[in-house]
């Protein structure tokens, strides 16, 4: 039976791996605390402290169950520094992807989601509930896909970009890094790196 550890279990989304992990026969070895506070795994599974992971997990690969692009790469360093190495991309067997596509170490596409031809997702990557990934796009790594987004052909989304639940971006259109694509907007134009659009079509909010 293949094991899975999930690092970084504070928020809610891991219960989405856990699912996925269930239809594809996987088992949750244990979930790693990376921060205080509330946790969001089965009762069943165990939880250890990113402070005092025993050894044999550390030979159990993992993924880190977080949306937001910082937090999970934050919480990857973290894996990373505590000796932890990535598992293959997590695909739920309810999502219906391309043979032409790839996808990087830590990448998770969650139940529903649809990927077209010759799309390279990189990793550490979230595609969320129902997203439709157009052919030939690229997702750079720690780009986050809320649920039902939907990105049109040779859509490039870069570094640590995220992009709304329900939003849409339209082909050849190149999202910047860390930029956000608010929920349900329409974007028509490129977005500028470290940018936040909204609306329909969306404009422009610079962030930083």
């Amino acid at each position: 039976m293949i094991e899975l550890v999930l690092f970084g279990i504070g928020s809610t989304v891991v219960a989405e791996y856990e699912e996925t992990c269930r239809r594809l026969g996987y088992r949750v070895a244990a979930g790693v605390r990376n921060r205080p506070g509330a946790v969001h795994l089965d009762d069943a599974t165990p939880v250890v402290e990113r402070e005092h992971v025993p050894a044999e997990l550390l030979a159990i690969p993992c993924v880190c169950p977080l949306f937001g692009p910082a937090n999970r790469r934050i919480a990857v360093g973290e894996a990373l520094a505590a000796g932890f190495v990535f598992a293959d991309a997590l695909i739920d067997p309810t999502a219906i992807v391309a043979s032409t596509s790839a996808f990087g170490r830590g990448t998770f596409v969650n139940a529903g989601s649809v990927i077209g031809a010759s799309t390279r997702v990189a990793e550490h990557v979230v595609i969320n509930r129902g997203a439709s990934v157009g052919h030939h796009v690229t997702l750079a790594e720690f780009v986050s896909l809320g649920p039902s987004a939907v990105l049109g052909g040779h859509v490039v989304a870069e570094a640590g970009a995220m992009i709304g639940a329900g939003a849409v971006v339209l082909p050849k259109v190149r999202i910047g890094a860390e930029a956000v694509v608010g929920a349900g907007s329409v974007v028509v134009d490129d977005v500028p790196p470290r940018t936040t659009v909204v609306g329909n079509p969306a404009r422009s909010r610079v962030t930083a």
